[in-house]
């Protein structure tokens, strides 16, 4: 029987280097390790992992990543806090402008991805200037006004005891991702198109049109993240949702997710995420700044590349 929580090797490595930055912080800085601390690191890694499992459903099926995530986030809140202006009564037609931007534009990363067999890299590359234009011409035209729904807010920034609801949001979400990815037919078609897309178009999987999925899944998911930033921040405004890109696909590389494809493991994703946010706060609390901080995770990155490599090699 397959396991839908699998906790591994990787599992208890990304949770070791939690626990070990988290002693060094703890020792070195006041405060770096108090519960309120904690808290806030994990709802900032909460934007982080549910960004990444946008990434962890096109890495799946084949190595792909999507770079336009980041401003299909940051057009949906443009748009949703125009829309919404502080109340709940439109707030269906946010979600419906979230699903159906996300929605488009995935579906044309996974089209030329998929039937026209263009690098992933490339095709997201082009659609995230593509929707960089919009907003900016949609911004300079109406501005960036508006403030995001109550509910919006509450889900965002509201609490149940000491534990911020975005994070009991993102337990929800890592039970529903790890049981779809592990439990359904559609993770299986996902992970077995990208273990061996010959092998599971011989099976009779339609490979395009299941990675074509994958990106509209993405993009969806990237759109109700907007509406989330939105709630969160109380404002939309220009590149939002670009400084979660980079670190989304570092969250899966850090996870021990491969990048040639087949594997799944949401959860390994979740704690790349907190690894890297924790890495993060302790970096900032040493006044290094976003130099030391990008650096840092450019060598980590680096090091799980290479321990990722040689694990490949010794098979």
């Amino acid at each position: 029987m397959t396991k839908i929580f699998e906790f591994n090797k990787k599992t208890v490595t990304a949770l070791a280097f939690i626990v070990l930055l988290y002693f060094i912080g703890g020792i070195s800085v006041s405060g770096f390790a108090s519960p309120h601390a904690m808290m806030q690191m994990l709802k900032f890694a909460t934007y982080i992992a549910l960004f990444a499992l946008c990434q962890l459903l096109v890495t799946c099926t084949g190595g792909d990543i999507d770079l336009s995530v980041g401003y299909v986030a940051t057009l949906v809140a443009v748009l949703s806090a125009q829309i919404l202006k502080g109340s709940n009564a439109q707030l269906w037609k946010a979600v419906l402008i979230a699903i159906a931007i996300g929605g488009v534009v995935g579906l044309i990363n996974g089209l030329l991805v998929s039937y026209a067999k263009l690098p992933s890299l490339v095709v997201t590359m082009g659609m995230t200037s593509v929707v960089q234009g919009i907003v900016n011409v949609y911004s300079s035209k109406y501005g960036v006004t508006g403030a995001p729904a109550p509910i919006l807010a509450t889900i965002a920034n509201g609490k149940v005891g000491i534990v911020p609801n975005i994070i009991w949001l993102l337990l929800v979400v890592i039970v529903v991702a790890t049981v779809i990815l592990q439990m359904t037919k559609i993770g299986v078609k996902l992970k077995s198109i990208g273990s061996n897309e010959l092998a599971a178009f011989r099976c009779g999987l339609n490979v395009k049109v299941i990675r074509t999925c994958a990106f509209v899944a993405s993009g969806v998911i990237a759109g109700l993240i907007g509406l989330l930033l939105l709630g969160n921040l109380g404002q939309a405004f220009k590149d939002m949702g670009s400084s979660y890109v980079m670190p989304s696909i570092a969250a899966v590389v850090v996870g021990g997710v491969s990048l040639k494809g087949g594997e799944a493991n949401y959860i390994n994703v979740a704690l790349g995420a907190m690894v890297l946010q924790t890495l993060t706060n302790l970096f900032v609390a040493y006044g290094w700044g976003d130099a030391g901080k990008w650096t840092g995770i450019g060598i980590i990155l680096l090091l799980m590349l290479i321990l990722y490599v040689r694990e490949k090699v010794s098979r």
